[in-house]
């Protein structure tokens, strides 16, 4: 027969506490790197910010600069070579203008994305530390668990009847040694 425990949290205070320091250091640790990164990425978006406002001064600069070329009758007539260049040029810079900022609102995207996985990673990691860590010190509380109650049957004038742990626990040989010595104190 094998001998198992439907509860995992047997002594709650101790395997919380254990859990919880498991999951202390990677959690400060991924949590100081995303603040780390947070910063970069406040200071990259000012920077991008600046970006757009030094873009939208050329678009204007461009714009008046048009409004003047158009005042001059000469390169009013559309079929004027110059005009022609001239129009050519500043089409083909507002595209490029468009492009930058097109690009700087992907980066500003892929920035959020970016500390959007860290934050859920390090939610997830120290999730799976914790359940971890409850799991492992089931091995642990379990056996003192069995042992608490053997001495609380003892202290009742009861002779507890030993069982053997189950196969993963640990303590094992703590285990038997302190059955061995109850059932020599038992004995006296």
């Amino acid at each position: 027969m094998r001998i198992t425990r439907k509860k995992y949290v047997v002594d709650k205070k101790f395997q919380i506490r254990l859990s919880i320091r498991a999951i202390a250091l990677p959690l400060v640790t991924t949590l100081a790197i995303c603040a780390i990164l947070s910063y970069f990425a406040g200071n990259t978006n000012s920077i991008i910010l600046d970006n757009n406002n030094n873009i939208e001064a050329i678009i204007d600069t461009q714009e008046q600069m048009l409004d003047m070329y158009m005042s001059i009758p000469a390169l009013q007539n559309p079929n004027n070579p110059l005009t022609q260049k001239y129009d050519k040029i500043f089409k083909k810079n507002l595209a490029h203008v468009n492009k930058i900022h097109l690009n700087q609102e992907k980066i500003k995207k892929n920035i959020l994305i970016v500390l959007s996985i860290l934050v859920v990673m390090t939610v997830v990691q120290a999730a799976a530390i914790f359940f971890q860590f409850i799991f492992f010190s089931h091995k642990i509380s379990g056996p003192l668990l069995v042992m608490r109650s053997y001495l609380r049957e003892i202290r009742k004038g009861n002779r507890p009847e030993f069982r053997p742990l189950r196969g993963n626990d640990e303590l094992k040989e703590f285990y038997n040694e302190f059955g061995e010595t109850i059932q020599q104190l038992s004995k006296i």
